[in-house]
């Protein structure tokens, strides 16, 4: 019998791994969701065969209960929690203890090399445990797209990203869930580190065109000083850890530093992953404005006599 903890289980990746798991439904397999607020999670479409558990990194007298059979976890670091010596390391001491068979880390692009994120220490920290693990180090996250960007796309027509001219390459968080489930059921993996991207970096004027093309109206790239971004985003009530990591690995692009695309996810899961043009296309109704929307064919001639 294997029992998986997913702990931000009602976040971007957290959820996109809880769903999988139940659709694919192994037998032998319990999955179980540590959150904050249980009831709140019970009504969340789409997870009502996995087992809910209140949870809090700085509560640890939730890790008994929640770690209680457990062989494997997946553990997600909150945003809000950046004191990983005093709320992760902790846990993962419980953890060892208790002979956790792996850990699957979701961290970020760069962490392994940038001491300013919280996730640097705690993949270091990871060296020091018995317990074999396996790094996930996604590149930035298609949804955010849906999430912190969509009302700038959506009511000002504009992708107000701090990137300059850097080329990002974005990754669907569904991906990086098949990826984590992949590896939690192949020991070929423990004590690996991975980086995983999506297929092809983009400049964001080239993803502005795609945007322009799937909503029938132009989408332009503003290009913000991160000072500016960041400033903007708080007004709008956006978490400040998550801004500021957000406008971090941006900076990275803008440095030319998330140039690049490898083939990860495709040697653990045996095909592509989902490119941004298909990703838009299929939440295209997230940005659209009913009834004011312009003809596809009207917005391509504007953007060739623009030279775009």
């Amino acid at each position: 019998m294997e029992k998986i903890l997913i702990t931000g289980a009602t976040g971007n990746v957290g959820l996109s791994t809880l769903k999988l798991l139940e659709t694919l439904n192994y037998p032998g397999v319990e999955v179980v969701a540590a959150v904050r607020d249980i009831e709140r999670a019970r009504k969340i479409e789409g997870i009502c065969n996995c087992t809910f558990c209140h949870f809090e990194f700085d509560e640890p007298s939730t890790y008994d209960k929640a770690l209680e059979g457990v062989t494997r976890i997946v553990l997600i670091r909150p945003n809000q929690v950046s004191d990983v010596s005093k709320h992760i390391f902790p846990f993962l001491a419980k953890a060892e203890k208790l002979g956790i068979k792996h850990i699957i880390f979701i961290s970020i692009a760069g962490a392994e090399r940038n001491r300013i994120f919280a996730n640097h220490r705690t993949e270091n920290h990871f060296k020091k445990l018995s317990i074999p693990s396996t790094i996930l180090r996604p590149s930035l996250y298609m949804q955010n797209l849906l999430t912190l960007h969509r009302q700038d796309i959506l009511m000002h027509d504009k992708i107000n990203i701090p990137a300059g001219q850097g080329l990002v390459n974005y990754i669907d968080v569904r991906d990086v869930a098949e990826a984590i489930v992949a590896i939690l059921f192949n020991p070929v993996h423990e004590n690996q580190a991975y980086d995983i991207t999506g297929p092809e970096p983009l400049d964001f004027y080239q993803i502005a065109k795609i945007f322009s093309g799937e909503l029938g109206r132009e989408i332009k790239y503003a290009r913000p000083s991160t000072i500016r971004f960041v400033r903007q985003k708080l007004k709008d009530k956006k978490q400040l850890l998550y801004v500021v990591t957000l406008s971090l690995l941006y900076s990275a692009a803008r440095n030319g530093k998330m140039n690049y695309a490898n083939d990860v996810f495709r040697s653990i899961t045996g095909h592509d992953p989902r490119t941004l043009a298909d990703f838009i296309h299929e939440y295209r109704e997230y940005w659209i404005r009913a009834g004011v929307e312009e003809k596809p064919e009207n917005v391509r001639k504007g953007l060739s006599r623009r030279g775009i």
